[in-house]
């Protein structure tokens, strides 16, 4: 009688056993944690708005800080950037730009008499290493001889910024305006000594709205003017861009383009008329400035004559 021997025990390799059990209970796990901890992390809390300083001394705006720095108290100095692509006007700033109906020089006279441009838009700087962005406008007596004269809103306008957003740019301006043709417009006014209007203030053609100034005597004194054609501001840009001048355009050109024919080009601002009337009923128009004056109080759509 023979005796068989026994049958050998299935002997099953590590290897499988590690990709079949291991491997998957590995993976499952890792997905619950990282469920886990996204699921539990807390949600950056939103400062107070009270607390934050912006581009307008004031309340900064839901969602367009980009970063902030230092602990949020109401005495504590907040650095915070702002995005200018996100920066748009709101419905009521962009229904409170008030339609112009002409242009004028930002310094000197209305026609730019007694002033030069001493470093023209788009003009190559090779020490900058870029192409101006506006106009470099100079009393004639050049250096620092028009330091503290006007500076003039080019048109009616309602300021959308007004501050100090860097050393380089010092104090500055920008004001939006309601072209006769329907394009909205920034005029940009940087390196300013002193400003004289507040945000979301309408301001009329002609009206000072600061001196010339020196950039936090960065350079000597002149008036830095921009004109752009765009949505939002963004006064961070910068003024020596290498690649394109982005929505800027340019200012002599803007200005001689909705600048009124020689005939009117001295009548006063339908916007600062309908302002002083309020206070003076007695102020005396020409006949052109009072139809005009009508139509602006009345909202019709300017006609052509």
């Amino acid at each position: 009688m023979t005796h068989s021997e026994p049958p050998e025990k299935n002997k099953t390799s590590p290897i499988p056993f590690i990709f079949s059990r291991v491997v998957p209970a590995l993976a499952v796990g890792l997905f619950l944690l990282i469920g886990f901890k996204l699921f539990t992390l807390d949600s950056p809390s939103e400062p107070s708005v009270q607390d934050l300083k912006n581009w307008q001394q004031a309340d900064a705006p839901f969602g367009y800080p980009v970063s902030i720095k230092g602990s949020i108290k109401p005495t504590s100095k907040v650095y915070m950037k702002f995005d200018p692509r996100f920066h748009f006007h709101s419905p009521w700033e962009r229904a409170a730009i008030p339609r112009t109906e002409q242009f004028e020089a930002a310094m000197g006279t209305e026609t730019w008499a007694f002033t030069y441009n001493a470093q023209t838009f788009n003009s190559p700087n090779k020490k900058r290493g870029g192409s101006h962005s506006g106009d470099d406008i100079n009393g004639i007596g050049g250096q620092n001889s028009d330091l503290g004269d006007h500076v003039f809103a080019i048109a009616n306008g309602l300021v959308v910024y007004v501050g100090n957003p860097s050393p380089g740019w010092g104090n500055c301006i920008v004001l939006a305006h309601r072209t006769p043709d329907g394009k909205i417009l920034h005029s940009m006014y940087a390196h300013l000594l002193s400003t004289h209007v507040a945000y979301m203030e309408q301001i009329p053609r002609g009206y000072t709205i600061g001196t010339v100034g020196q950039a936090d005597v960065g350079y000597l004194a002149h008036l830095h003017l921009e004109i752009r054609e765009s949505d939002g501001v963004s006064p961070f840009l910068s003024g020596y861009p290498s690649l394109t001048q982005h929505d800027r355009l340019n200012p002599t050109q803007v200005v001689q383009q909705y600048m009124a024919n020689r005939s009117h080009i001295y009548n006063p601002s339908i916007l600062d008329i309908a302002q002083v009337t309020r206070q003076r009923p007695q102020l005396e128009m020409d006949v052109e400035s009072a139809k005009s004056y009508i139509k602006y109080m009345l909202a019709a759509p300017k006609t052509e004559e």
